[in-house]
C-alpha cells in the first residue's frame, strides 16, 4: 500500500513539474510588443491599446478634408532584424504589405465633391521579424513549446501632405498562431499581418 502511494505521489510530482515546465517554456517562448525604433517621429505620443498594440491620432484630423491618398513604398529599416530571411524575401514582403495599403485605402477618405485639394500621405516600416521554422510546426506534438513560432512587427503614420505633421500612427507586433497556415512558411506570419496592419490602419484614420 505504501508503494502504491509513493508510486501515486511520484507521478503526481512529476506531472506538476511538466505543467510548470510546459508554461515556463511556453511564456518564454512568446513574443512581446517591440520597441519603437524611430521610424514613428519620436514627438507622437503613441497610447497602448494592448500589450502588442500602440496607436495615435491628432485630435484635430478629419479625414474626410483629404482628397488624396498616397501610399509611399513600405521599408525594412532596421539592420539586423529579419532573421536570415533573404534581401528577395524581404522584398517580397515590402510589395506585399506595399499593395496590401493600397489595397485598404483605395476607397479614399470621402471627402466632399468640390473639396479643396489635400493629400495624406502613408508611411509604413516592417521594423522587426523572426521568421518561422516550418519543419518544427508540422507536427501538433512539435508545436507545444512553439519553438518554431515567430512574429512581425511595424511602425506606420500619415502625414498632411508629403512634408506635413503627423495626423495618425500605429505600431504592432504580431505572433505566429497555432491556427490557420501562416506558421508553415518562414515569412508566413510577417505577410498574414501584412494585410491585417493595412486594416487596422484604414480603420483608425477613418474612424
Amino acid at each position: 500500500m505504501n508503494i502504491r502511494r509513493n508510486t501515486i505521489r511520484f507521478r503526481s510530482a512529476l506531472s506538476a513539474i511538466f505543467v510548470s515546465a510546459t508554461v515556463a517554456a511556453l511564456t518564454a517562448c512568446g513574443s512581446s510588443a517591440q520597441q519603437r525604433i524611430g521610424f514613428i517621429p519620436n514627438n507622437v505620443q503613441m497610447k497602448e491599446t494592448d500589450s502588442l498594440t500602440h496607436e495615435w491620432t491628432a485630435p484635430s484630423f478629419n479625414h474626410k478634408q483629404f482628397t488624396e491618398v498616397v501610399i509611399l513604398p513600405v521599408t525594412t529599416p532596421a539592420d539586423g532584424a529579419y532573421g536570415d530571411l533573404t534581401d528577395e524575401q524581404l522584398a517580397e514582403l515590402r510589395t506585399t504589405f506595399t499593395n496590401k495599403l493600397n489595397e485598404a485605402f483605395k476607397v479614399g477618405m470621402g471627402a466632399a465633391a468640390g473639396a479643396p485639394a489635400r493629400k495624406l500621405v502613408i508611411h509604413a516600416a516592417i521594423t522587426a521579424i523572426k521568421p518561422n521554422k516550418p519543419l518544427l510546426n508540422v507536427a501538433p506534438q512539435t508545436q507545444i513549446l512553439r519553438r518554431g513560432y515567430g512574429f512581425a512587427s511595424c511602425e506606420m503614420f500619415a502625414t498632411d501632405g508629403d512634408i506635413g505633421s503627423v495626423v495618425a500612427a500605429y505600431m504592432q507586433t504580431v505572433d505566429t498562431q497555432r491556427l490557420g497556415t501562416a506558421k508553415y512558411s518562414s515569412t508566413g506570419t510577417a505577410s498574414k499581418a501584412a494585410e491585417d496592419w493595412s486594416s487596422e490602419f484604414f480603420k483608425l484614420v477613418t474612424k
